[in-house]
């Protein structure tokens, strides 16, 4: 009788170890499952973490792309009303006149409304403008300037001769230290002279491009924000001359 009570309580300890070991397996097996699912959606929420922020860093782009689109346009609309006022154009011309400036001043880093004010003194905005010496296109530039400034493109065709007088006033404004007085009196003169005879010579040429650029300024807060008032303060587009 005691041997068979016996056999019971090893069995019975027995199948209690068994137990116990099954669910101890099972918590183990378990809290590995946990840990598994918290790894993973650790992973995943550092992974859409950066997801979220590579979306909010494109939306920023997208903002600014917007804001620049939505500037360029209120500029082309301006610059486009403006010569069609001033100008015999038509309008399909006046837009491409339009947009071949603003890109040709962004593009060179110059204000866009003194490349319109140069235009009208130069060309009347007519694109295909031919002058008493041969200056051509809608700012007037001579052959040899433009062979100067070109590596390539075509004299005949007004959008290049635009970039070549573009890239001359740079040029000249780099030359006289940032003084759009002095540049635009050796852009019409030549810039080879004393400063005395350049003024005599370039002064009325100057003083119409001021008369034009106030035009084109006048009751405009925004042009007058970011480009300047005055002709002085209009010739480069934010940038340092040092």
């Amino acid at each position: 009788m005691m041997m068979k009570m016996i056999e019971e309580k090893n069995e019975l300890q027995k199948q209690l170890f068994q137990t116990m070991l099954s669910f101890c397996l099972t918590i183990f097996v378990a809290l590995g499952c946990f840990a598994s699912y918290i790894i993973n959606t650790e992973k995943k929420l550092h992974s859409l973490t950066e997801r979220m922020e590579a979306i909010e860093s494109a939306l920023t782009r997208l903002t600014d792309e917007l804001e620049v689109v939505h500037e360029v346009f209120y500029e082309a609309q301006k610059i486009k009303d403006h010569i069609q006022k001033r100008s015999r154009i038509s309008a399909q011309q006046a837009t491409e006149v339009t947009y071949a400036i603003l890109h040709c001043a962004y593009q060179n880093k110059l204000n866009p409304f003194l490349l319109v004010a140069i235009a009208e003194t130069e060309s009347s905005f007519y694109p295909h403008a031919v002058g008493r010496v041969g200056e051509r296109g809608l700012v007037q530039v001579r052959y040899g300037t433009f062979k100067m400034m070109m590596k390539e493109g075509d004299f005949y065709h007004w959008r290049d001769t635009l970039q070549a007088g573009a890239k001359y006033l740079v040029y000249l404004l780099r030359r006289f230290n940032g003084n759009i007085v002095l540049a635009l009196a050796g852009y019409n003169a030549g810039p080879n002279r004393t400063r005395e005879r350049l003024m005599q010579i370039g002064a009325p040429y100057v003083k119409k491009v001021e008369t034009n650029y106030a035009r084109i300024v006048r009751n405009n807060h925004y042009v007058q924000m970011v480009y300047g008032q005055s002709l002085t303060a209009a010739g480069w587009a934010g940038e340092s001359w040092a």
